[in-house]
């Protein structure tokens, strides 16, 4: 007899700051696009005041004020964003990182904002992004903050859930660059965009042009060999560029300046000096202007 699987949620850390609005609108965009549940994940520590006996000295466990905003902001998702077949909020008790990691095992996507406020011990601290997309288990998308950091609210317009422009994804032939693609892929089918699929190497300032131009064949040919399972796929649509470096990161972060959403993969191998290693992945959630995922090797779309 045939059995209901459960769609895995999608979720989104949120805190009361303007970021944390941002990035459950995002989410809630996601799970539109996915026909998946939302879950608004609120995390705090509870502070210890003095030197207490056994059971003495801490908050209540329960916190009404988050319950309350956790309520208003999923009637204010409901409102704008209907299809959602559904939206709950809860508040946990611990640290925000390992709260977040371990929900990353139950979803099939995470959101958080790269900053917040500390309303709720400040839940989206980038160390708290930076140990989100280092162990979690799902792909993560990160946002940075609004320009202008306003109290959320009725009286904010509502967010774009997606900047205009295409998906960019970094691929250097590992298999963590790989299966960035392979969502990189999912993500432009859904969305409808273009998807660009984007190799940086190294170059330095004592090569030849000869050499140059060898490292941008071989990089032509990471780029083919990557994209080929899907280069004649309907529905997708992709462009290959190379792009020769000094600095990777830094081209990664200009690259991704018109892009909507930019992916990578958490780690890469170093043939190609990392293009894909952990470093880089972290200067593009603390630098990039648009939002970035980051996937896992052992993900499976």
């Amino acid at each position: 007899m045939p059995t209901d699987i459960p769609i895995k949620p999608v979720v989104a850390g949120v805190d009361g700051s303007a970021g944390g609005l941002a990035a459950a609108r995002y989410a809630a965009h996601e799970a539109e696009l996915r026909g998946a549940p939302l879950v608004l994940l609120a995390a705090y520590e509870i502070p210890m005041y003095g030197y207490f006996p056994t059971g003495m000295g801490y908050l209540p466990d329960d916190r009404p004020e988050i319950d309350e905003q956790l309520a208003a902001l999923g009637k204010q998702l409901r409102e704008e964003y209907p299809a959602v077949r559904e939206i709950s909020g809860r508040q946990v008790v611990g640290g925000a990182a390992g709260i977040l990691i371990d929900e990353s095992r139950r979803a099939q996507l995470t959101v958080v904002g790269c900053r917040g406020i500390g309303g709720f011990t400040e839940l989206l601290l980038g160390s708290v992004s930076s140990q989100l997309i280092a162990h979690a288990e799902s792909p993560v998308i990160v946002l940075r903050p609004p320009a202008a950091e306003v109290p959320p609210g009725p009286e904010q317009p509502p967010a774009p859930p997606a900047p205009d422009g295409p998906i960019l994804v970094g691929v250097d032939g590992s298999p963590a660059g790989q299966t960035a693609l392979r969502f990189a892929v999912d993500q432009a089918r859904r969305r409808d965009v273009d998807l660009i699929a984007l190799h940086v190497f190294p170059i330095t300032a004592t090569q030849t042009r000869d050499e140059v131009a060898r490292a941008e064949a071989g990089a032509r040919l990471v780029l083919a060999d990557a994209v080929a399972p899907w280069a004649h796929e309907p529905g997708v649509r992709i462009q290959t560029r190379t792009l020769a470096a000094h600095n990777i990161q830094q081209a990664m972060i200009d690259a991704a300046r018109t892009a909507g959403l930019i992916v990578v993969g958490s780690r890469g191998r170093g043939g190609f000096k990392g293009l894909l290693l952990g470093s880089v992945s972290q200067a593009l959630v603390h630098h990039a202007v648009h939002p970035i995922a980051v996937i896992h090797a052992d993900h499976q779309i």
